[in-house]
């Protein structure tokens, strides 16, 4: 199913049915009992198919398959409000469903009608609701289903007395009985693997919104790999907004989170705009690089360009949420050291003394201004204008060489 399709169908009543019951679950849970809810609707379809066919054939002597067949069709519907304990019930309650309802057929109809058969089904049904987590479970229900088959292929190999039992119908029975098997087999293990899919593709996504795409699919391919890089000629961006604190407590939580989304995201656009990659946010700071995981060609350039564009961001970002915005922005270059840590919550970061110098430059800078080292005036001084801001001595660094860039972008 493509996007359009699933934006046709998006909160529509199909989806409305499908997900019913399922809200408060989550994950794995979820998926669980989405598909439990459609081998219920799909199992109610079938028996009331098979109630209209023995309605037609012989209403009298097949009345008893007819009732059974719609008490079944009630049942099954009802799966979703199984889904308050969760996807073992849900399991539980169609297995009870489909194990007393065919072998009760059965015994009525006799083992050549081939009912008996669509307990093969149950294996699948149980491994599409309840995966993998729940093995023990669903060998269980298989085995269940294989010893009801071989007993009543045993106990019933005719009709009941009474049972109508012409042989056109009984081959009619068989041939329903193995098209409706293999159609809801393959309807639930198809949607099962469908949902997989979805729910791999949001992991990825997710992933990919954490970290650049090299090193997520990385990830993905072998969650044990070790990721550790140097890189030799990386720029890094420090950036933070001018007394964000105090504004914070002036504006409030809704409207601060409101500003900040709306600034990060014409961030993240404009990183993706300028090959600079996102490495991460901590409340109104912004940290970039340029040069990983992948060299990029003038590093200096695509982060200064980048770095100007923020600045007009910061402006309109400003005037639209009605506050006065001004941020500081440090930039250094220099080898550094990229990695992933940890792992139940992954996270791709930087280390080395480019960070470190770019985050102290930051932290002295000029509001509206690019605060930068003589390294970066000499690649980019053609291209931009720079302005001596004297000498700071830096923890770690000694008395560095301060250069202001680019401040007729300045914002206040």
């Amino acid at each position: 199913m493509n996007n359009d399709i699933r934006a046709k169908y998006k909160g529509s009543w199909i989806e409305r049915l499908v997900t019913l019951g399922t809200d408060g679950w989550y994950g794995q849970d979820k998926l669980g009992l989405i598909v439990a809810n459609v081998t219920g609707y799909l199992a109610t379809l079938s028996s009331l198919g098979f109630a209209a066919t023995y309605a037609m054939h012989e209403m009298h002597s097949l009345m008893p398959l007819v009732i059974g067949n719609l008490v079944s069709a009630v049942c099954t519907a009802m799966t979703p409000a199984f889904h308050r304990i969760g996807r073992i019930s849900a399991a539980l309650w169609l297995t009870a469903v489909f194990f007393v309802s065919l072998t009760w057929f059965t015994s009525l109809l006799g083992r050549d009608s081939g009912v008996a058969l669509n307990l093969i089904g149950t294996a699948a049904v149980a491994f599409a609701i309840l995966g993998l987590e729940r093995l023990k479970l669903v060998a269980l229900i298989s085995a269940g289903g294989a010893a009801l088959i071989i007993g009543s292929w045993v106990l019933w190999p005719q009709p009941a007395p009474g049972i109508h039992d012409d042989a056109a119908f009984m081959q009619q029975t068989f041939a329903s009985a193995i098209v409706s098997i293999m159609a809801i087999t393959f309807v639930v293990i198809y949607y099962a693997f469908y949902l997989t899919r979805q729910a791999q593709a949001r992991l990825q996504e997710l992933m990919k919104s954490m970290m650049p795409d090299a090193i997520a699919e990385r990830l993905m391919a072998n969650d044990g790999e070790t990721i550790a890089e140097a890189h030799e000629h990386v720029v890094v961006l420090f950036s933070d907004i001018v007394g964000f604190v105090e504004m914070s407590n002036r504006l409030g939580a809704v409207r601060v989170v409101a500003l900040l989304d709306d600034m990060f995201r014409q961030f993240d656009a404009l990183a993706a705009e300028h090959g600079v990659e996102k490495i991460k946010t901590i409340g109104d700071a912004y940290m970039a690089v340029a040069g990983v995981p992948s060299p990029v060609y003038q590093p200096e350039d695509a982060m200064a360009r980048f770095a100007k564009m923020m600045l007009h961001v910061v402006g309109d970002v400003g005037e639209r949420h009605g506050v006065d915005l001004q941020m500081r922005i440090g930039m250094a270059s220099g080898p550094i050291m990229a990695g992933v840590v940890g792992k139940s919550k992954y996270s791709y970061d930087v280390w080395g003394a480019a960070v470190n110098l770019a985050a102290r430059l930051e932290h002295i800078g000029t509001p509206g201004c690019v605060v930068t080292t003589g390294d970066i005036k000499v690649v980019l001084h053609k291209d931009h204008k720079f302005e001596r801001a004297g000498s700071v001595d830096l923890k770690g660094f000694g008395n560095v060489a301060i250069w202001r860039m680019d401040c007729s972008m300045k914002t206040g």
